[in-house]
């Protein structure tokens, strides 16, 4: 965590450059023309419109975002792949996108059709068509418009280790898909709570990425916590709520 801010806002919150070093008035000036006003406003308020120390917040929130997008990207494969296997399982094919027996809405087939394209047309493998469909497409095979259809006869058992209805499962892949987004197109995502910025009025605590992994296999919740910045992602989470700031 980023400390020792050379002048400290009304919260006391210490922030500045990774070895204590704080920016020159002309590195803020520079960081001040490069970063909006709009992205600097939320930090400007929380540190009382200290420029230096609000830039100090936008850095933290900068290596939250990169912590937690390499469990986003395990979870997102995994999440995938589990519904993939299900469904090849239950429609005796890899191909199952490109079944006619396979009850998709019209935007589960614009989805399909889509990634086929993109994956170089029908003679495409189905893992490249696979890899090509949004996350989007596969939370939204937890809906329920596919309830009887699709969770009941297969999809359940992509997550062999969860004892939960379909809607929490739902909401928990939604959470997680408008995460990844909001980090996708550099949104805010830093909070005093103990969580992260989901949107919506979505509050994701980090242990929550952690459950869904074990809904999958509790040996990838512990590679997640292990192996991919974890530990950092909640210091940082920790010591924002620690201190006085609020976002």
């Amino acid at each position: 965590m980023r400390q020792g801010c050379s002048q400290k806002p009304r919260n006391e919150y210490s922030t500045g450059g990774e070895s204590g070093m704080t920016h020159s008035p002309y590195a803020l000036v520079e960081i001040e023309r490069a970063v909006s006003r709009e992205r600097r406003k939320r930090y400007l308020a929380a540190t009382g419109n200290d420029l230096a120390c609000a830039v100090a917040l936008y850095e933290h929130n900068v290596a939250l975002s990169e912590a937690v997008f390499g469990l986003l990207h395990i979870l997102e494969v995994a999440i995938r792949n589990g519904m993939h296997q299900a469904l090849s399982a239950h429609y005796g094919t890899p191909r199952w996108f490109q079944s006619a027996t396979v009850p998709l809405t019209l935007y589960g087939q614009d989805k399909v059709a889509a990634a086929v394209r993109e994956a170089g047309g029908l003679s495409a493998s189905p893992g490249k068509v696979v890899a090509e469909l949004t996350f989007g497409f596969w939370s939204n095979l937890a809906a329920r418009c596919y309830h009887w259809t699709l969770w009941q006869p297969c999809l359940h058992r992509a997550f062999p280790a969860a004892r939960l209805s379909r809607p929490i499962v739902h909401a928990r892949l939604e959470s997680i898909r408008t995460l990844r987004n909001r980090i996708a197109h550099h949104e805010p995502v830093l909070t005093s709570r103990r969580a992260l910025n989901a949107g919506s009025g979505v509050f994701l605590p980090l242990t929550d990425l952690l459950e869904c992994a074990e809904w999958l296999g509790p040996e990838l919740a512990l590679w997640l916590q292990a192996r991919y910045r974890y530990a950092e992602a909640a210091d940082v989470l920790g010591q924002i709520a620690a201190s006085r700031i609020a976002l």
